[in-house]
């Protein structure tokens, strides 16, 4: 869904851009058509009217988004200083105290990921 908006994000920049109109252009990823973003306030109370018709029953606001990408990036090992900086932290506390619950699932998954390197190992020795 992202991949799609980013792309509808673009055709629209390229229309405004062809028309000599004035453009936004900081790559906002929820954006008007013109490319200024939407007023929080205003992308909160739809995102509350839609998740109304969804499974999900956890209270999320636009800023849940901001929390995920953190979560994904610290998940996919991305350094916490480029952490830092994408999302304007100055103090590795900050990040680190938000997101701790990603770094213990990592911890997790890397003691899963030596066992099965060890299982492994074992597996292949002839005796």
């Amino acid at each position: 869904m992202l991949r799609e908006l980013v792309r509808l994000n673009d055709t629209h920049k390229m229309k405004y851009r062809t028309l000599l109109e004035d453009f936004h252009d900081e790559d906002f990823v929820f954006q008007r058509n013109n490319g200024y973003p939407y007023v929080i306030k205003s992308l909160a109370s739809r995102m509350k009217r839609l998740l109304k018709f969804c499974d999900i029953k956890k209270n999320l606001t636009p800023h849940s988004f901001r929390h995920t990408h953190i979560s994904m990036l610290t998940e996919s090992g991305t350094e916490l200083s480029t952490i830092m900086e994408r999302v304007g932290h100055v103090d590795p506390n900050t990040t680190l105290k938000v997101y701790t619950h990603v770094t213990e699932k990592m911890k997790i998954k890397s003691v899963e990921n030596v066992t099965a390197i060890h299982n492994d190992i074992l597996e292949k020795l002839p005796f």
